[in-house]
């Protein structure tokens, strides 16, 4: 007879089979290189891609695009997503979890998580709560959101826009400069002093 615990392990094992054939029939690849998740279907558990994926299914667990690729969700996930070197894009829903991408983050459907941290930019023209952490951050006429934005550069809310919480600029990191570093101030001093030497010489 076997342990309660080998019983959990043959159960999961026969449901990660299940799972593995269900994930080889829902995602098709299209004509121009394009992972495609079909509208219905239903994914439980980790996905790591190496082309662009768009999912108009349901997905529970995390996706991690190598390369550029590139994230679009037309559907519903649950989980994290990274996006090394690509973008990403919500005009589905997503929750309980964090967007990482090494290019754009756009929302103009619904993101109910924790933060979005984006390299280029974020645009969010839909529903938003957590946090909001890029360069450069816009919200359109039609968002709606609770949280926090840190931008570095640039914050632009358009008319109709609502938000609720906390908007702080970070600070860009300061390089030692002459004054913080006593032996560079030496340097440039006599440098200068040389090029006036030379003019009034001449």
């Amino acid at each position: 007879m076997l342990k309660q615990e080998e019983m959990i392990e043959i159960k999961v094992a026969e449901k990660n089979t299940v799972e593995k054939n269900t994930v080889a029939s829902a995602v098709k690849t299209t004509d121009q290189g394009i992972n495609a998740m079909c509208k219905g279907s239903k994914i439980t558990g980790n996905m790591v891609i190496s082309q662009d994926l768009q999912m108009n299914g349901d997905l529970e667990g995390n996706i991690t695009a190598e390369n550029n690729a590139s994230i679009f969700i037309k559907g519903t996930c649950k989980g994290n997503i990274e996006a090394k070197g690509g973008s990403v894009e919500i005009d589905g829903e997503m929750s309980g979890g964090n967007i990482s991408a090494g290019g754009y983050v756009t929302v103009t459907g619904k993101f109910l998580g924790g933060k979005i941290q984006a390299k280029d930019k974020i645009h969010i023209n839909g529903e938003f709560t957590g946090s909001l952490e890029s360069n450069e951050v816009e919200l359109g006429a039609a968002a709606r959101g609770k949280g926090e934005i840190l931008y570095k550069e640039t914050l632009c809310i358009q008319k109709g826009a609502k938000m609720e919480g906390k908007v702080t600029r970070a600070e860009a990191e300061r390089k030692p400069g002459p004054e913080r570093n006593p032996e560079r101030k030496e340097e440039l001093k006599q440098e200068e002093s040389k090029q006036k030497k030379g003019f009034f010489s001449s």
